[in-house]
């Protein structure tokens, strides 16, 4: 027996033993049941993708969900430098997808930062960021984040900006 389960029947018994009527009883195994029932939110891994640039030439993101490297291609570039970590953070399409956040260029020096990945159940995932605004710059910045999930924990994505 799962703990789940375990714990599903501990609060029966327990609301069975205070109840002590008949009606009474068959409330709390239909509020064990419904809550049984409801999806549970967990949280997912994710990895921050480092070293891309949103193109300049490139099209408005309409889903942040991204499956396949032609895909990505047509939105990011990336930004090798010099040195041992110069390079982006590696991304297998076969076994990975993204996602991606993305903001209008601005003279501000900003950061995107995801602060979690939840599967929502029934196949839904969030994501929710926070955004990090410091001083002004000489020259603009499209802010942008991307984040590597595993194709486990698949699902509609939806992105949710935190304060």
């Amino acid at each position: 027996m799962n703990n789940r389960s375990f714990l599903v029947a501990v609060a029966l018994v327990l609301g069975l033993a205070a109840c002590g009527g008949k009606q009474a009883s068959e409330t709390t195994t239909t509020e064990s049941m419904e809550s049984h029932e409801a999806p549970m939110k967990k949280e997912v891994s994710f990895t921050v993708a480092e070293k891309y640039f949103m193109k300049n030439d490139a099209p408005s993101l309409t889903n942040p969900k991204i499956e396949t490297a032609e895909e990505f291609a047509k939105y990011f570039g990336s930004a090798t430098v010099m040195g041992e970590d110069g390079k982006p953070t590696a991304i297998d399409f076969q076994t990975q997808y993204v996602i991606a956040v993305t903001k209008p260029a601005t003279n501000m020096a900003t950061e995107l930062k995801p602060v979690s990945l939840v599967d929502e159940g029934e196949g839904d995932l969030t994501l929710s960021y926070k955004v990090e605004e410091g001083e002004a710059q000489s020259h603009s910045i499209k802010p942008i984040m991307i984040v590597i999930v595993s194709k486990s924990a698949d699902g509609e994505v939806s992105v949710k900006e935190v304060d």
